[in-house]
């Protein structure tokens, strides 16, 4: 099985004291199991079973090691005391995988006998072991470790012992079990759960100085919260003798470049101490580099350690980038596995989405997970949609959205952002992936029940559980003057951005920006309908507002004449008010689309659609038609025609007021008045055609045609 939530601890994996070195292999473990080691009941009345424990599993372990003792991990022990007879055999091999025999004679022969004799399973609720002196020193040469046992039960109890077990290896560990006192001579199962062992062996080191640790505020880092962060290593001193002046130095490379050194004073055999560096910069977004190191020694893989981190404005998590190790969930139960996260910044944030890096487990595909934020108090604030697990999302990071009551306020800035897993009774499954560094700060981890109640503890041994959010600064209120979202074209709008107080406000049009200053007010006119946002900044990380739209309203104040005495607006559906063009007045009773003139003369109309009015250019009409060729006004003379430009119009003895150019439609081209009886029109820059030419004088009007050619 993979890691259950009903077991949630492990031991350290080293820890050092004197010339002993204590030390967890595989160094990997947080799987769990009852059935790969001896369990205290009857059902494993007899187990015999080898596995191997690779170089990769080793790398802290110094060749040449002597291994003194060894003790089974338990996550928990038995309830009453039961014991039998162990048998326990180690051997070096350079094997890249378990090749060892399934017939038990064959796969123990040239392996050496360390322990032949009684052993009790501890009697234990808690993570513990339960040590045995070898009969001889075990010397590690440098690679791999075999590992058999044969275990014949004594006494035996109804409880069954959990052990911490690594499953990284498929079908490495071979086994078989009974209920009999005759043990299997065919190991006839296999499994991926090798248990681990505890081991002590005599440390050969003058000067080993090890990074044990390196603890990320969030590996990837949300600058919201905060532009600066902390990082803290253990240092641990593998040696036999005290170290003095040691230095330890971070560097960072990438995003926020920075290198920094501490210095150990004095650090005694097997002592471990923290060293914090406080104040770093995380002002640039991008992703760095955490490395962690001591001075070369003579064990040198201990000697830094690396980790990754991200650092932006919208995504939070303890875990970082690192390849998962094991996979956590509640098997074949149902619960909530959460992320505590509080909120450091005075302002208050959304949280958006959750997401979480699932396991590439194909038992989890088909399986209902789903999204949940928590308060401090376990209530529910917010959820997403159930999303039932596919094949292409194995072993991705999935993203949530959450839409409903998503708002984390300053003044109670502690919340969860959670997993819920629904229960498969059937094939049990472990969604989320956990990642390096295998051990994890106290206060991060819990579980809850499905509707939020009865919080766990936190758990620490768990690793770093693939859970994260994006979020954003709560978003400024933008409004604007109008009440209806629309304006007429022409007029001018007043925005207005509300909230949480910022030094600037931008205001913008798309990526477009109109206004940056302190003002909380931007008022401009539109020609065509604008959507509106504003952007203040919080740690050099934007606050985004809702949109405002404006729609700018545009009247259709086109018109055309249908014949020489009427006009029509183009626009239906309207109010209309006719105007006499020559005084400017509106026409008594000339409301409709259509105008039917009663006199020759220049008219528009005024146009108003969805509270908005506008007005058309003058449109010239002629009553009767026929009166164009009629000579109302004596000796009124229009020369030459057609002509190329210049147009000549002369009287004898009237004064010639207005003169009016119209095209064949009867709009208006060019007016003026001259207030003379003598002429000349510039008609070069007119398109050749027919033209009509409005002559108003102190005998009256006339209009006559000309041909511009």
């Amino acid at each position: 099985m993979k890691t259950t939530l009903l077991i949630l601890a492990s031991l350290l994996t080293s820890f050092c004291f004197g010339q002993i070195v204590n030390q967890n292999i595989p160094a990997t473990l947080g799987a769990t199991s009852t059935l790969r080691a001896p369990n205290g009941n009857t059902s494993h009345t007899t187990i015999r079973a080898h596995y191997m424990i690779y170089p990769a599993d080793l790398a802290a372990l110094p060749n040449g090691a002597k291994i003194t003792s060894v003790g089974f991990v338990y996550v928990n022990g038995v309830i009453n005391p039961v014991s039998g007879n162990l048998k326990f055999y180690l051997e070096n091999s350079t094997a890249t995988s378990n090749t060892k025999s399934t017939t038990w004679a064959t796969a123990i022969t040239g392996m050496d006998t360390l322990f032949d004799g009684t052993y009790a399973i501890p009697v234990s609720a808690v993570p513990t072991t339960s040590s045995f002196v070898l009969s001889d020193t075990f010397t590690y040469s440098g690679s791999g470790i075999q590992v058999a046992y044969d275990y014949l039960g004594a006494t035996f109890d109804t409880s069954a012992a959990v052990y911490d077990c690594s499953n990284a290896v498929p079908g490495d560990l071979k086994m078989i079990a009974t209920t009999t006192a005759t043990p299997g001579a065919i190991l006839n199962a296999s499994s991926s759960w090798r248990p681990g062992l505890y081991i002590s062996y005599i440390n050969p080191f003058t000067n080993d100085i090890a990074v044990e640790f390196i603890s990320l505020g969030e590996g990837h880092h949300n600058q919201i919260n905060d532009t600066t962060q902390t990082i803290i290593g253990t240092i641990t001193n593998n040696s036999i003798g005290a170290l003095t002046s040691v230095p330890v130095t971070l560097d960072i490379t990438g995003a926020n470049a920075s290198n920094t050194v501490q210095t150990i004073a004095t650090i005694a055999p097997g002592a471990s101490q923290t060293i914090t560096f406080s104040g770093l910069s995380a002002a640039t977004s991008g992703m760095q580099t955490i490395k962690l190191s001591v001075p070369s020694d003579q064990f040198t893989s201990n000697d830094s350690l690396v980790l990754m981190q991200s650092v932006s404005c919208d995504s939070l998590s303890y875990t970082d980038n690192s390849t998962p190790y094991t996979a956590i969930g509640f098997n074949t139960g149902a619960g909530i596995l959460a992320a505590k996260h509080t909120v450091t910044t005075t302002k208050n944030i959304t949280i958006t989405a959750i997401y979480a890096n699932l396991d590439a487990g194909t038992a989890i595909t088909g399986n209902q997970i789903q999204a949940v934020l928590l308060d401090t108090a376990g209530t529910i604030l917010d959820s997403s949609a159930i999303v039932t697990v596919t094949a292409a999302q194995l072993g991705t990071r999935v993203v949530f959205p959450l839409t409903g009551n998503n708002l984390i306020l300053a003044a109670n800035p502690d919340y969860f952002l959670g997993i819920r897993q629904y229960a498969n009774a059937t094939v049990g499954y472990f969604p989320l992936s956990s990642h390096s560094p295998t051990t994890a700060p106290a206060d991060r981890y819990f579980s809850f029940d499905m509707n939020g109640a009865n919080q766990s503890g936190n758990y620490t041994t768990l690793g770093n559980l693939g859970i994260g959010a994006l979020l954003e600064v709560e978003r400024l209120s933008l409004a604007n003057s109008d009440a209806n979202d629309s304006i007429c074209l022409g007029e001018s709008v007043t925005f207005t951005v509300s909230g949480t107080s910022y030094p600037s406000y931008e205001f913008k049009n798309g990526a477009t920006s109109l206004q940056n200053t302190a003002s909380t007010t931007y008022m401009s006119s539109f020609s065509t309908t604008t959507t509106i946002t504003v952007e203040g900044m919080h740690n050099a990380c934007p606050v985004f507002s809702n949109t405002s739209i404006i729609n700018v309203v545009v009247v259709d104040t086109s018109a055309t004449k249908t014949n020489d005495t009427t006009a029509m607006a183009t626009a239906a559906g309207a109010n209309y008010q006719w105007i006499d063009c020559g005084t400017g007045l509106a026409i008594t009773g000339a409301t409709s689309q259509t105008y039917i003139a009663s006199n020759s003369g220049n008219y528009k109309v005024v146009v108003t659609q969805n509270g908005c009015s506008d007005t058309s250019s003058c449109y010239h009409l002629i009553v009767p038609y026929a009166g164009i060729n009629e000579n109302k006004i004596a000796s009124l003379k229009v020369y030459p025609s057609p002509a190329n430009t210049i147009l000549t119009v002369e009287t004898d003895n009237t004064q010639i007021t207005t003169l009016t150019i119209m095209d064949a439609s009867g709009k208006v081209i060019s007016s003026q008045s001259p207030n003379t009886r003598l002429v000349t029109l510039d008609v070069s820059n007119l398109p050749s055609g027919i033209y009509l030419l409005n002559v108003v004088s102190e005998q009256g009007t006339e209009v006559k045609r000309f041909i511009k050619q």
